[in-house]
């Protein structure tokens, strides 16, 4: 086995592990565990629905046309209607 390649990536985890703790740990020392907490929160939701906001923003506009679109055709029966003596 070739330990020159083992160490440096031991040591590497070693040190992402230890400072991923050690941020926790700070994070906890602070105070800021609900902060900590709503900010895993948002990331989760995030992660699950991505684009959430412009969907929602999409959703939106397609029920605006879709209100402007009846408005139209109710305009364009009533003009026919009107046109009729």
């Amino acid at each position: 086995m070739d330990y020159s390649r083992v160490i440096p990536i031991v040591c590497i985890a070693l040190v992402i592990v230890v400072g991923v703790n050690a941020a926790v740990y700070a994070a906890l020392r602070r105070g800021n565990e609900a902060s900590q907490v709503d900010l895993l929160r948002r990331a989760a939701k995030t992660t699950r629905r991505p684009w959430a906001k412009e969907d929602d923003n999409l959703q939106e506009l397609s029920r605006r046309v879709a209100e402007l679109k009846e408005i139209e055709k109710k305009r364009q029966t009533d003009k026919g209607n009107s046109d009729r003596p």
